[in-house]
């Protein structure tokens, strides 16, 4: 039987939820032989003259990777073996299309678990990768009491 959690997909959004589920993934992770991927989606900025917003203050896959260095050094330097990858696109798009490119075994991911307008607004990245990965998928949600 193919082990679940000898390399992991974990998209990274760089909150406190995400965290949770990269510290997860860690724990999961087999040695001697697993590793874990760690994924940013870089959203394509949307232009709006009126907004006043610097373009060098928009995230780009470059600014990412070092965050997700950074992160990864923090959560699993002398742990587990990582690897980290920043991409621009639609969130669940790139999660979906990364699963197949990497081979990875499972995916641990953070969802926000929003509910109502917002989530009718916003969608959910995590609900769209659980319906649609030919892979398994292990969610998480850090709550207020936790």
């Amino acid at each position: 039987m193919k082990k679940l959690f000898r390399n992991i997909l974990c998209p990274i959004d760089f909150d406190d939820n995400s965290t949770v589920a990269l510290q997860l993934a860690c724990d999961l992770a087999e040695e001697p032989s697993a590793q874990i991927q760690l994924l940013h989606v870089v959203q394509p900025p949307v232009f709006v003259p009126e907004a006043g917003v610097a373009l060098d203050a928009i995230p780009d896959e470059h600014s990412s990777r070092i965050k997700l260095q950074e992160l990864a050094t923090r959560y699993l330097d002398n742990k587990v073996p990582y690897k980290v990858f920043a991409k621009t696109g639609d969130p669940a798009h790139v999660i979906l299309a990364a699963i197949t490119e990497l081979g990875v075994d499972s995916v641990v991911m953070a969802t926000h678990g929003r509910k109502g307008v917002t989530r009718l607004l916003l969608g959910s990245v995590a609900e769209r990768v659980v319906r649609e990965s030919p892979r398994p998928v292990l969610t998480v949600r850090v709550t207020a009491d936790a």
